[in-house]
């Protein structure tokens, strides 16, 4: 087999396994994933010049490609890759607030630290943070998200380092594998959560513009409506519909 025909057959595999996907009922898991980068780029499109960063492009970048990944059946490079959409994203809004450290990153002095950005206090889920961006969520939050994060992202580590768990999931020949779907949009639903809590809460005070308001409701409520907080914001606890 030359190495054009071995590519080929790597791409009908791939090809075969987002058709097992469309048949297999797991689709509108995918359609789900695919969806909210959508609601990502709308969302972000309010954010002023956050929307112009690098990095949050590159973030959206990699969302969708670890689900295009997933579909084709590159399961841990998806999940690896959903790793560094989270990442990005979280080390971008970390950075939108400290212009001067965005700008040692822009000369290659400041690279990204997770233990920075998952400080308990001024991280982007800290009690302190929260109440500075955000002062209508409850800042007792800031454990939930805390624990989310640092789950998902050790899960997700160790199929970067070889954990034998993780990478015993693997099957072979790219075959399409239902449970590591089940995984990767599990995992994907985790990230998505946590990326729509730190924007939520980062950019909150764009909400208090009801053009907004308005025009990311459905995309909040879709990802963050079980809150009480936002549930209060939107009016839905009195039954109200904003206009």
């Amino acid at each position: 087999m030359t190495n054009y025909e071995m590519l080929l057959k790597i791409n009908d595999k791939a090809r075969e396994n987002i058709e097992k996907l469309y048949n297999s009922g797991k689709m509108d898991l995918m359609n789900k994933c695919i969806s909210y980068t959508d609601d990502l780029t709308k969302w972000i499109s309010c954010c002023g010049e956050f929307s112009s960063y690098l990095l949050v492009k590159e973030a959206q970048n990699k969302c969708l490609k670890s689900i295009i990944m997933c579909s084709q059946g590159f399961y841990k490079e998806a999940i690896i890759t959903l790793r560094q959409f989270l990442e990005h994203m979280l080390f971008a809004i970390a950075l939108s607030t400290n212009d001067y450290k965005y700008r040692l990153w822009k000369i290659g002095q400041c690279d990204m630290s997770w233990t920075q950005i998952m400080d308990g206090q001024n991280g982007v889920f800290g009690k302190e943070y929260i109440h500075v961006y955000a002062k209508d969520v409850n800042d007792e939050r800031s454990m939930e998200l805390l624990t989310i994060a640092k789950n998902v992202y050790r899960e997700c580590s160790e199929f970067v380092h070889g954990n034998y768990e993780k990478l015993s999931f693997l099957t072979e020949n790219m075959n399409y594998d239902e449970k590591l779907m089940d995984m990767y949009t599990d995992y994907f639903s985790s990230i998505k959560y946590l990326v729509s809590m730190a924007l939520f809460i980062r950019f909150r005070e764009i909400l208090n513009d009801k053009r907004n308001l308005t025009l990311l409701e459905s995309i909040i409520m879709d990802n963050l409506g079980m809150l009480s907080e936002v549930q209060l914001l939107y009016g839905t606890e009195k039954g109200l519909v904003y206009e």
